[in-house]
């Protein structure tokens, strides 16, 4: 069992995991790519039940992304706490990996949405594309 340490820009929301890392998604979708400002996202998926919010709650806003997937985020500095997608993974929480204050170990082990991804951007070669 692992724990991870997590934290938004500001520093006033701090979080933790405690539990068993499901995998570490790419994912390439418009919806990641818009929410994170960037080419595609990454997430570390854990059990929902494992995670806590050490600081900050009442800095956190949501918004609703879909009718099975959303966000929080820190309501001063905008970064992402955590987001869900209950298409793909239900009772799990993903945390995105530039929010973890340690871990460098937390490589990508699967992509998704490759098709959907900018003709520039090159696709893993060592992380399997799922969907």
């Amino acid at each position: 069992m692992s724990s991870i340490l997590g934290s938004c820009h500001c520093g006033r929301v701090k979080w933790e995991s405690i539990g068993d890392i499901e995998t570490v998604v790419r994912c390439y979708c418009s919806i990641c790519r818009k929410t994170q400002g960037g080419d595609y996202g990454v997430w570390v998926v854990v059990p929902a039940k494992g995670f806590s919010i050490l600081e900050g709650a009442d800095h956190i806003n949501k918004y609703e992304g879909t009718n099975v997937s959303s966000k929080k985020y820190c309501s001063v500095c905008g970064t992402t706490v955590h987001c869900t997608n209950g298409n793909h993974y239900p009772g799990y929480m993903l945390l995105a990996r530039g929010t973890i204050d340690e871990g460098n170990e937390l490589s990508t082990k699967i992509q998704v949405y490759t098709q959907h991804k900018y003709e520039w951007i090159d696709v893993l070669k060592d992380s399997p594309a799922v969907f």
